[in-house]
């Protein structure tokens, strides 16, 4: 089963034309597994449970630059088993910044930070961090710069990982790609 909840707003821009804005968006579902309803119980089996873990999925968008995203697992005997969250800000220049939780009970605790900036209409900065919060250690901090023209980029990126130390070039080519983070 699933259930969905959405709400939209009609937004009046400076030009005095509407537009619509979903803001908010509340999803709840699970999965019954028929097969393991069916299943025949020994006396040393463990107990059916043909019921999935629910699933929660709630996105707010209050603002076109503006957005809240969870993702979570829930678990009726154990509790919370999964949550993701992310905050992201954008600006009209293509400026964003995404602050990122991760969590999966006793395998994943992480923080993550992303920022891009628009330094001139032709250089962008990108800076990454990422951080294992279980283990105490740092995943991965990123630091580098993107010259684009019409047709072509180029670009230089500086990444410290644990164990690893990289300097990374990227060329683009209009029509094959552009190296981006989204």
């Amino acid at each position: 089963w699933a259930l969905t909840n959405t709400l939209t707003a009609r937004v009046k821009n400076d030009a005095g034309s509407y537009s619509y804005l979903e803001f908010l968006r509340l999803k709840l579902f699970q999965a019954y597994d028929i097969n393991e309803d069916r299943r025949d119980v020994g006396r040393h089996d463990p107990e059916k449970r043909p019921f999935s873990d629910m699933g929660i999925e709630f996105d707010l968008a209050p603002h076109k630059y503006v957005s809240f995203k969870s993702r979570s697992i829930y678990n009726y005997d154990d509790g919370w088993k999964q949550n993701n969250f992310d905050l992201n800000v954008r600006d009209w220049r293509g400026d964003f910044l995404i602050i990122g939780y991760r969590n999966t009970n006793d395998f994943i605790e992480e923080l993550n930070l992303r920022l891009k900036a628009v330094l001139t209409p032709s250089i962008d900065g990108t800076l990454v961090f990422r951080r294992d919060l279980l283990n105490s250690r740092r995943i991965e901090n990123s630091l580098g710069l993107f010259y684009h023209k019409q047709c072509w980029g180029l670009g230089l990126e500086f990444t410290e990982t644990d164990d690893d130390v990289r300097f990374l070039l990227k060329i683009s080519l209009a029509g094959f790609g552009k190296p981006e983070i989204k």
